[in-house]
């Protein structure tokens, strides 16, 4: 077997192997990636009360993100999920009109069609942030990591208004 820099070929294709396994899953083919525009969270204070001997246990909120999602690529894409350490879940949400009222009802996934976008916004798509940890201010940022069926986990700040 031949050696390259000291090390036989399958020892190379190993460690290569294992340098891989360890990073997110992203688009391999040029185009066929998910392009993130104008991310932003809306302002959330916590609401309830600290009860004594409970801490902040009581205190909740809920908050949103919104974000536009672009695909450049020829296949069509799925945002699978999404999550926070600003809150206890991330739920993929939408907004509908129901009988005159505005309702909003969660989603299994979002679909980012192929040389397409998704907008999400007020009153439409977006990501719920449910159980806030912290409270969410104006100026800060909010990190929202978003899993992708083929373009897999992308990483985004969202800038508190």
């Amino acid at each position: 077997m031949p050696h390259v820099f000291g090390a036989s070929a399958p020892a190379i294709l190993i460690a290569l192997a294992i340098c891989a396994a360890g990073r997110p899953a992203v688009a391999q083919q040029p185009g066929e990636t998910i392009i993130v525009e104008g991310a932003w969270a809306r302002r959330a204070p916590m609401m309830g009360h600290a009860m004594p001997g409970h801490g902040a246990a009581m205190a909740k909120g809920n908050g949103a993100v919104y974000v536009t999602l672009k695909n450049p690529g020829a296949e069509p894409d799925t945002l699978l999920s999404a999550a926070t350490d600003a809150a206890h879940t991330v739920e993929l949400h939408e907004t509908i009109h129901d009988a005159g009222v505005m309702r909003m009802r969660p989603l299994p996934k979002f679909a980012i069609p192929a040389g397409g976008q998704l907008e999400m916004k007020p009153g439409g798509h977006h990501l719920m942030l449910l159980g806030l940890t912290r409270e969410l201010k104006p100026g800060e940022t909010v990190r929202v990591t978003l899993t992708f069926e083929k373009a897999g986990r992308l990483a985004v700040e969202a800038e508190v208004r």
